[in-house]
């Protein structure tokens, strides 16, 4: 099982220098601690994510780093020209020595659209989003590209340099509508996942749907590959956790909930985004204690964080989290002491896992209710 560490780079203070400098230190510390993967995600005109090019930090990344793999989670597409994503993402790969995995999403911030002068594309983000992608492929796997679509017109477009990663560097989907994991498997491509706007159990039960249809489409389960991200805090007692982190993690959602669509204006395609944001505030704002039960946070001590990771596991076959220890800002030496623990008392626990199968997935499930149908089409694959 592999573990990563993420970022949006939170910076509620406003100190991004400070900030920038945490995180890479930590990045560097994680490397040291053995995870696998750093994620860096792109946010544009709050303090909830200050990293408006993650490329820029991803090639300071690659030269702090020697094995961590540099994942992004995501780059924000209809946010840019995609002759230039290719550009800049390709050279992120050379300079890594082809450590890239590359993360891309259509974005769900209003504010960052009005922001970046696109109010009216976030309505057409999905065809921006699919007609970017292609391009992007396009330019890392041939010498020559055109394209003719919607929004984009190229002719004869050469890309200097060109990734390291033949074909090209993996890519990842952000997936956090229904609609985008049915995307993700109508292309036959992995995507990333966190229950941050929707519950645990509705993310399990669309990742196993996606994984479903990939395969019934011929995917290898073998190559099916869907990180988890996912926002952890572990210390020696349970509360403890809740203590060190109940500020961090109020000022967040109080956050992320101000900034997805809702209301009457809600673009086609993000109805998912309101009715969460609904719910929240119908709630009056969830307390940490009901976030935990959805799914949504992961805090305890070791033993109950591996508790969670253990249920992701048995139930869809999980075999990549990301962990999200730096949500909210949080202090430097709290996310540096649950970094650490986690490495040291949770992570040993499933290094060793092996992907699981359809079969073992079915009987962890019962009766095989949530992947029936599959099992004979794949019954010794995994996934």
């Amino acid at each position: 099982m592999k573990f990563g560490v993420f970022y949006v780079v939170e910076s509620p203070d406003g100190d991004f220098k400070r900030a920038y400098d945490e995180v890479l230190d930590q990045i560097e510390y994680a490397e040291h601690l053995g995870f696998d993967t750093v994620w860096l995600a792109e946010h544009h005109g709050s303090s909830y994510g200050s990293l408006p090019s993650p490329q820029v930090m991803a090639a300071a990344v690659a030269q702090r780093t020697k094995y961590v793999r540099i994942g992004i989670a995501v780059s924000i597409l209809p946010f840019d020209n995609p002759v230039r994503v290719a550009e800049d993402y390709a050279m992120v790969d050379v300079l890594s020595n082809g450590r890239l995995d590359f993360g891309v999403g259509r974005g769900y911030q209003p504010r960052e659209f009005g922001m970046l002068g696109l109010e009216g594309a976030q309505a057409e983000s999905r065809g921006l989003f699919e007609e970017s992608l292609d391009i992007i492929l396009g330019l890392w796997t041939e010498d020559r590209f055109t394209y003719r679509g919607k929004h984009f017109q190229i002719e004869e477009a050469e890309l200097h340099p060109r990734p390291l990663q033949k074909p090209h560097p993996p890519i990842y989907v952000a997936a956090i509508s229904p609609q985008t994991f049915e995307l993700v498997a109508e292309r036959g491509i992995n995507l990333l996942m966190t229950p941050t706007l929707m519950d645990l159990p509705t993310l399990k039960q669309f990742a196993i749907e996606a994984k479903q249809r990939l395969i019934e489409r011929g995917r290898d389960p073998r190559s099916i590959d869907f990180p988890l991200n996912w926002q952890i805090h572990v210390a020696r007692t349970a509360e403890e956790a809740k203590d060190r982190t109940q500020d961090a993690f109020g000022w967040y959602f109080e956050k992320v909930m101000s900034l997805v669509p809702q209301g009457s204006d809600i673009p086609t395609t993000y109805e998912a985004y309101g009715e969460m944001a609904q719910a929240y505030a119908d709630a009056g704002g969830f307390p940490i204690e009901r976030l935990q039960e959805m799914g949504v946070l992961v805090l305890g001590d070791p033993d109950e964080v591996a508790a969670r990771i253990e249920e992701v596991y048995r139930d869809i076959g999980q075999h990549q989290v990301s962990c999200w220890f730096r949500v909210g800002g949080l202090e430097d030496h709290k996310v540096r002491d649950s970094m650490k623990l986690f490495a040291e008392e949770v992570m040993p626990r499933f290094r060793s896992r092996p992907p699981r199968t359809i079969d073992e997935i079915n009987e962890g499930n019962g009766n095989g209710a949530a992947l029936g149908g599959i099992a004979n089409t794949a019954s010794r694959g995994d996934v």
